[in-house]
């Protein structure tokens, strides 16, 4: 039998008093081979939570996030692509079960109040946790490096507002390299702002994330307001040259309604890294649920109105944010207040821009190598990390055309899908709602969550199994002209978040069938009601807080010793 005290329904109130005298006598460190520690009370929620007013500003990153990110450009993309304006806004459905991803794997992180690297142990394992961080911490990588060229081009729009002679800078560069002399500089400008706001703890950039969520929603609605003036009004002309198969239209809706899940399969994962800070599951549930759709959908319809007014303007569609300012700065040459007006609108979304960066890829990177290697890092040095390996990313050749942002996005959903898809899985199906927080951080074979030698073996070899129908496809897209595969394998791509997702979700579950928990196991998680031991954690912590009152108001130390007692 292990060090933890194998709970019933009968005997949930003997588990809350156990918790209390663990928050005030922790036991000595384990000694494990991972170096985990048990920790005391005082840090076991791992993270203070928010007031009220710190929880609303919160949930603005969410809104401010999606209207600044490649939300716009990818329906903008999908107009390219399908030159349909209907199917580009029904590719745009999926922001609904979007939500509900979103908010599912959030739920955890706001009832117990721990972030992802130490979620994905009670999933994967002590030992096993460290393949889903680093798989997500890859694909932080390489979304930092293309938000940051995304704001660097922007930042190239303001330069030329202030100084025209900016965009007479020769290119010294090949036209192999994919990138200018001048694209290039602005990105560097970029990166060196968001490695300054990577110096700032981030409750030290609430304000600053809340004032982003109302200055870029103002932003896109200049940009939108220009467009459609300029057009006379809102036409899409379109309609009419669409020139492709009921099979076709077909397929590449679906992959746009894909790729849709490639946009937020990153947030599915790293929600839990900022819901962790709310006081309440509610908290996080009621804002991501009615902001969320209205944050995706908005930027969607934004992007099909803005390609659809260029179509008709200059017979070619725009499909991504900076062409769009600089196709306006080109509109005035000599008038000051225009450009000044350009100017606000186009810093105001590469500030936007940064910001989502270092909340949504920066700060759970630096999580993720904290956890990594603890007894190295910190979470200030894991950004200043992330801020580098940005660097030697080259996102000029992602984003280079629409076809290849979707192809992005979709890769991009099909290497996350699986892992959210086991953390959901086991919350609300196999772990009933229940996780012993205190085992979470015992790295020793009598751990609660050390399963086989530090691995829950299930994890990996779903995660592999679900991968695999898609990885041809997977293949192709990174290297088409030395790849042949069949024309339902690159179809079977085009959905690989929904495919990959479902399988895993599916063997997941059915692995816990065929391989069930132990007995002691599955009394602890199973049998109680839903989030029970959640329920017994929030006692303690309502006990403290009126300890810490009592002891404010009476300063009698003994009886609040003799109020600690355990029976």
């Amino acid at each position: 039998m292990s060090n933890y005290q194998v709970v019933t329904s009968k005997s949930i109130e003997r588990l809350r008093v156990d918790k209390l005298a663990w928050t005030r006598h922790p036991p000595r460190n384990g000694s494990g081979p991972l170096g985990f520690t048990r920790i005391s009370g005082q840090h076991m929620l791992q993270t203070q939570v928010l007031g009220q007013q710190e929880v609303q500003r919160l949930v603005s990153v969410s809104p401010g996030g999606m209207l600044g990110s490649p939300s716009t450009s990818l329906t903008s993309s999908v107009y390219v692509v399908c030159r349909c304006d209907h199917m580009s806004l029904s590719s745009r459905s999926n922001h609904v079960y979007q939500t509900f991803l979103v908010v599912a794997n959030g739920r955890v992180a706001a009832r117990y109040h721990i972030g992802f690297p130490i979620v994905a142990r009670a999933s994967w394992g002590m030992w096993g946790s460290y393949m889903a961080v680093i798989m997500r911490a890859v694909v932080c990588i390489i979304w930092n490096g293309v938000t940051t060229f995304y704001a660097g081009r922007l930042v190239d729009v303001c330069l030329q507002c202030i100084w025209p002679s900016w965009a007479n800078i020769s290119n010294d560069l090949p036209v192999s390299a994919g990138v200018t002399t001048r694209q290039l500089a602005s990105f560097f400008i970029a990166w060196f702002i968001f490695q300054c706001l990577t110096l700032f703890h981030p409750r030290d950039l609430k304000w600053f994330y809340a004032a982003k969520s109302v200055i870029v929603f103002i932003a896109m609605h200049g940009i939108l307001g220009w467009w459609i003036h300029r057009n006379g009004g809102v036409k899409f002309p379109s309609q009419k040259s669409v020139n492709r198969s009921g099979s076709d239209l077909g397929w590449l809706w679906m992959q746009a309604f894909n790729s849709g899940f490639g946009t937020i399969s990153s947030l599915t994962v790293n929600q839990a890294d900022i819901a962790r800070y709310a006081r309440k599951p509610s908290d996080q549930f009621w804002g991501q649920l009615f902001m969320f759709p209205l944050a995706s959908a908005i930027p969607g319809l934004y992007g099909i109105l803005t390609a659809s007014a260029s179509q008709e303007l200059y017979g070619t569609p725009i499909w991504n944010l900076w062409d769009l300012c600089q196709k306006m700065l080109d509109q005035y040459p000599h008038n000051a207040g225009a450009r000044f007006a350009i100017f606000l609108a186009s810093g105001s979304m590469a500030l936007a821009l940064i910001a989502v960066n270092l909340a949504t890829n920066c700060l759970p990177f630096g999580s993720d190598v904290t956890a990594l290697f603890p007894k190295y890092m910190t979470i200030k040095r894991g950004q200043f990390i992330a801020c580098l390996a940005g660097l030697a990313m080259v996102p000029w050749k992602i984003l280079k055309n629409g076809q290849t942002f979707l192809a992005f996005l979709s890769g991009y959903g099909y290497w996350l899908a699986p892992g959210a898809a086991i953390l959901c899985v086991d919350y609300f199906l196999t772990f009933n709602g229940n996780v012993v927080t205190k085992e979470l951080y015992v790295g020793h074979p009598s751990g609660f969550y050390w399963y086989t030698r530090g691995w829950n073996i299930r994890a990996p070899i779903v995660t592999i199994l679900a991968l695999i129908p898609c990885m041809p496809g997977f293949a192709f897209k990174i290297a088409p002209t030395t790849v042949n595969i069949s024309d339902d394998a690159k179809r079977m791509f085009d959905v690989s978040f929904l495919v990959t997702y479902f399988i895993a979700g599916v063997l997941y579950f059915l692995s816990y069938k065929i391989w069930p928990l132990p007995q002691h196991k599955r009394e602890m998680l199973q049998e109680l009601k839903f989030e029970a031991l959640a329920d017994a954690l929030d006692e303690v912590e309502r006990n403290k807080r009126l300890a810490a009152d009592f002891r404010r108001t009476s300063g009698d130390e003994k009886s609040l010793e003799n109020g600690y007692v355990v029976p």
